[in-house]
């Protein structure tokens, strides 16, 4: 049984140890360690959910890892739960990574993929990571400006889940608080009127916004990454993995009608999910001890 099957099926039982809440270099996380203490260091990046990582699937996933003998760690990145992110919320990640382990793989979903992918090209962090598992992440935070606001993707009508337009509207207010043409943009519901009013925000809120793009960082990331996403997501399209995929230095793309959006569904694509994972475990030192 290889680790990442025998986290899985750990997880799915329940037969898990439980979480201890605790402070990596003054950050909130949950941590599940194994049964003899210590082991390689997993970060999981959660998306956006109201209970954070205190959502049950998350400590059960945390517990199957620690189960399958590694210190599985969830920080509770600041405002990530209302759907915001801003460069507190990255800067949060690296520094919990680094205070985390030496080396570290980074597995996140939808949003905690997108900033899986930026923490991992931080320089100070980038040595450090071994590997990285995506699911469902965004590339442009332009591009989810655009959809969520206008309902339109690459100039067609897309159907996105309200969420994005929620998360989309939250950390540009809370990115540029200050900026006048911040609440047009938001306002708007006319895609053709769009660029015009994105091209009205201040410079330096337009440099933040690429900043927080993870399709800006990606070539920075010096890990392997394994990215994945269903043909028809409803929160962040495909189109955005293929942009990271085609960018990245060394990046795999898996598309599967296995996944719902970032949960897993019982089809056969299922056990690319669980090779996707068992790489990204496999890449730490000690892994399967």
């Amino acid at each position: 049984m290889t680790v990442a099957l025998k986290a899985l099926a750990a997880a799915y039982r329940g037969d898990v140890p439980s979480c201890e809440q605790v402070q990596l270099a003054g950050i909130d996380a949950l941590v599940a360690l194994p049964a003899y203490g210590s082991g390689p260091v997993v970060i999981y990046v959660n998306a956006a959910t109201p209970l954070g990582v205190e959502e049950p699937f998350v400590q059960r996933l945390l517990g199957g890892l620690a189960r399958a003998g590694f210190v599985a760690v969830a920080p509770e990145l600041p405002c990530v739960r209302d759907g915001e992110m801003t460069s507190r919320t990255v800067e949060a990640l690296v520094t919990a990574s680094e205070a985390a382990g030496p080396r570290v793989a980074l597995v996140g979903l939808s949003t905690g993929a997108g900033l899986a992918i930026l923490a991992a090209a931080d320089e100070r962090l980038a040595p450090r990571v071994v590997g990285v598992m995506a699911i469902a992440p965004f590339a442009s935070l332009k591009n989810v400006l655009r959809l969520g606001t206008t309902g339109v993707y690459e100039d067609r009508p897309y159907p996105a889940a309200p969420l994005v337009a929620h998360a989309a509207a939250r950390s540009l207010a809370a990115c540029a608080p200050e900026d006048p043409a911040v609440p047009p943009l938001l306002e708007n519901r006319d895609p053709r009127r769009f660029d015009a009013l994105y091209a009205q925000l201040e410079p330096t809120t337009r440099a933040l916004l690429t900043d927080l793009s993870p399709l800006t960082h990606i070539d920075r990331v010096l890990a392997p990454v394994e990215l994945a996403s269903e043909p028809n997501d409803s929160f962040f399209p495909l189109r955005e993995s293929q942009l990271l995929a085609r960018a990245g230095r060394d990046v795999s793309l898996t598309v599967t009608d296995a996944l719902e959006h970032v949960r897993p569904r019982p089809r056969p694509g299922a056990v690319l999910l669980v090779g996707l994972l068992g790489r990204t475990l496999n890449r730490l030192p000690d892994a399967g001890r």
